[in-house]
């Protein structure tokens, strides 16, 4: 992916991902200069994480989440692509106990709830 530079964004401008993260299908919103004025200094980037399913996923158990970035360099480190931010995001998450404990009850299913 072309690296996306926030700073020269039109404001509220949107860009639309789809990727797919451990079998599940996300749609990936990124809004780069989320509610920002004109000549404004401090950029907030905005993204928005659906799991086409309603699939919980470590970061939220609706299968949604909404996540605002400050400043314009924040992504830099994943080479300004949100979608590479998203998934080392969900993968760094996938290692808590909380989510390693859902997959396990996942499995064994619940005969009770």
């Amino acid at each position: 992916m072309e690296q996306l530079k926030p700073s020269s964004f039109e404001r509220d401008e949107i860009f639309e991902f789809e990727t797919n993260w451990q079998g599940v299908d996300l749609k990936i919103s990124y809004c780069p200069r989320w509610l920002c004025s004109d000549g404004d200094e401090m950029i907030t980037q905005h993204i928005e994480i659906r799991s086409n399913d309603k699939s919980q996923i470590p970061i939220t158990e609706t299968g949604y989440r909404s996540c605002f970035l400050m400043g314009p360099d924040v992504l830099e480190e994943y080479q300004n692509d949100p979608v590479q931010f998203v998934l080392a995001w969900l993968d760094e998450a996938s290692q808590t106990k909380k989510w390693k404990c859902h997959l396990e009850q996942s499995r064994q299913g619940d005969l009770f709830g």
